[in-house]
């Protein structure tokens, strides 16, 4: 059974014909379910969460990026599939899974190519893509085993999945999670960024003053410590053969 999530801010006219055309096309290949409206006032989370216990077996995010991590966090430790059907602005986890924005995406639900994935979870917020923040003289002790100290001003970055560049690929179904360190080198021949990656399973970052830690490019968390852990093969994800990893 598929059940719907439309986000609230579908509820503007710009976004009726948008919604038709994928109603249509989920209707042509006979995987159109229940659909539920979020609102503003509802608790997005109680209301995904209840649609679980009456037995969903595969919840669709239909919205942006934003929807679809509430649906991450609804889905919990459930192994609910998720699918995703994004509408309106570009989505960068639609582009990591391989799911095109619009009516194409039908296509990619319909064929329902399930993978597993692992997890981020900081401070108890889970994340699929990565964290960011800027800090200072950070600490970071990892799995309890050993701790290593950031100098200076830099920039940090924890990975699940990304899209590939200077530092590499990283890969959302090896149960580790990914620590992007980047910082400043300055020489006679001017300055270039250094970039050194460290892979671990659990750790603890400490930063001397309170940061803003970003959770998939959107949500804000602000704390002076961050408790980081993967947690493998948790979400089961519907993606396309044009997955980046």
């Amino acid at each position: 059974m598929y059940s719907y999530f439309y986000d609230a801010f579908l509820q503007d006219r710009k976004y009726e014909r948008d919604l038709a055309l994928l109603e249509t096309r989920l209707t042509d290949l006979g995987i159109m379910g229940k659909i539920t409206r979020l609102a503003l006032f509802r608790d997005s989370l109680e209301v995904i969460r209840d649609e679980i216990d009456e037995g969903a077996q595969t919840l669709v995010a239909v919205g942006d990026d934003k929807t679809f991590r509430q649906a991450i966090e609804a889905v919990g430790d459930t192994r609910t599939v998720l699918g995703y059907l994004p509408v309106g602005n570009k989505s960068v986890l639609a582009d990591l899974l391989g799911v095109p924005t619009g009516v194409a995406a039908c296509d990619i639900l319909s064929a329902r190519l399930v993978q597993d994935i692992d997890v981020g979870e900081v401070n108890g917020r889970r994340f699929l893509h990565a964290l960011q923040c800027e800090a200072s003289d950070a600490v970071v002790s990892f799995e309890d085993a050993y701790t290593t100290t950031i100098a200076g001003k830099a920039s940090l970055e924890i990975r699940n999945l990304a899209f590939p560049d200077d530092a590499g690929v990283t890969d959302p179904t090896d149960g580790k999670l990914t620590l992007i360190v980047r910082q400043s080198q300055f020489s006679l021949f001017g300055s270039k960024a250094h970039v050194s990656k460290l892979p671990f399973k659990r750790a603890h970052l400490f930063t001397d003053r309170h940061v803003n830690m970003f959770i998939d490019g959107g949500e804000k968390i602000q704390a002076r410590e961050f408790e980081i852990r993967v947690i493998p093969s948790r979400l089961r994800l519907v993606t396309g053969k044009e997955r980046k990893f």
